[in-house]
């Protein structure tokens, strides 16, 4: 949290100018902690697994609870452009359009951040989400989680909705 792994970039503070700085993938690009767990191609299998584990996680708790789940349902907005959102719960007469979000905390508003992304991300897509689960009622959403694991409070109440205990 100190952002005091010893990456390049911290290395080189304080040192010459010739302490190299950048990434061994990505020259471009400076190695820093966010880099690292964000967007270096070295570490995009381990974030990649890290969402499928949550996203099979919240499809199985789901499933237990006698939900219909469309799992990565492939959607074409107005102007023809594909879009795939992570999951889509159906419970009753309502649809919850949940996008799992796993990203590297750089200020204390990201991962309220990262839900209203989602939301604007998907909203446009709620007469194809109708189409989908034929109910009225769609509810957009992210499902942030922070990397080193930190949780959004929103994902209580979103949890509680879909019958799951908020402990």
């Amino acid at each position: 949290r100190g952002n005091a792994y010893p990456t390049r970039e911290f290395l080189a503070r304080a040192r010459q100018e010739n302490q190299i700085k950048s990434c061994h993938q990505r020259q471009a690009e400076d190695e820093t902690f966010l880099h690292i767990i964000g967007y270096c191609p070295m570490v995009q299998d381990a974030r990649i697994k890290r969402h499928n584990q949550l996203w099979e996680l919240l499809a199985d708790k789901a499933k237990n609870k006698e939900l219909v789940v469309f799992q990565e349902p492939v959607l074409k907005d107005e102007q023809n452009e594909l879009y795939k959102t992570d999951l889509v719960f159906v419970k009753g007469y309502q649809a919850f359009v949940v996008d799992i979000t796993v990203r590297y905390e750089s200020k204390p508003t990201s991962l309220a951040g990262a839900v209203v992304e989602n939301v604007k991300k998907y909203q446009h897509l709620k007469d194809q989400i109708q189409e989908l689960t034929n109910v009225a009622i769609i509810k957009f959403t992210g499902f942030p989680l922070e990397a080193h694991g930190k949780w959004y409070q929103g994902n209580y109440k979103m949890l509680a909705e879909l019958g799951h205990s908020s402990s």
